[in-house]
């Protein structure tokens, strides 16, 4: 059976997942507020919603648990990527990846039991690094 993944908020690192899981034929749901950003995505991915996500009956109507994996771009709004992550949670979404703004949404993520945790601009640095050091 195919992969179904589930994308909420677009901003660049939730774009560019949706854009890659689409390219490799994964099927993708996305999400978004912004309805420019939900018709970029319209072009690539299986479906994408304008939504504003923090409306739990929005989120009810939706169905979750058809959903492998569900990636969550949220960083800015530490209350709207909590909420977010606890409503992917309650629908037993077998795995959740959320990105952290800063290491204080971090660590209140990790206290939730998200699944992977990503800070973006700490592992890009890090990136970085490895390539400086290996062009010696």
């Amino acid at each position: 059976m195919k992969k179904q993944c589930l994308v909420v908020g677009l901003g660049i690192y939730g774009m560019s997942v949706a854009r890659k899981l689409s390219e490799e034929g994964i099927d993708v749901l996305a999400i978004d507020k912004n309805m420019k950003l939900v018709e970029k995505a319209s072009e690539f991915v299986t479906k994408a919603i304008c939504m504003d996500i923090t409306s739990l009956e929005s989120l009810d109507e939706l169905p979750l648990s058809d959903f492998d994996v569900a990636v969550v771009g949220i960083g800015e709004n530490i209350s709207v990527s909590l909420l977010t992550c606890l409503t992917l949670k309650d629908a037993n979404i077998p795995k959740i990846i959320a990105k952290a703004g800063d290491r204080m949404h971090r660590k209140v993520l990790e206290k939730i039991n998200v699944d992977e945790i990503v800070l973006p601009e700490e592992e890009l640095g890090y990136v970085t690094a490895r390539k400086i050091i290996n062009d010696k």
